[in-house]
């Protein structure tokens, strides 16, 4: 007998969307994720935008590299955001 994953909702799928994009989740939290994309019309149209975009950047970073004020706002963003959680 096969175990569904638990289903998760589409607020807990944003949040974790990077992070399921990286291969940083648990087996078991990346199925999770999986699972609910593939009912999931809205989060998988999101996930499909945000690897695009992921994409872009990489491949605007390789080919003429961000800026220092750039890869200083991103690092103070995110350095903030993680200060609030």
């Amino acid at each position: 007998m096969t175990v569904k994953p638990q289903q998760i909702d589409c607020h807990e799928v944003a949040e974790l969307l990077y992070e399921y994009l990286d291969g940083e989740l648990t087996s078991k939290r990346a199925d999770e994720v999986k699972s609910h994309l593939v009912d999931c019309a809205p989060c998988t149209t999101l996930k499909t935008f945000e690897e695009r975009f992921v994409r872009f950047l990489e491949a605007r970073t390789r080919t003429r590299g961000a800026p220092e004020a750039l890869k200083k706002r991103i690092l103070d963003e995110m350095l903030f955001k993680h200060d609030e959680s």
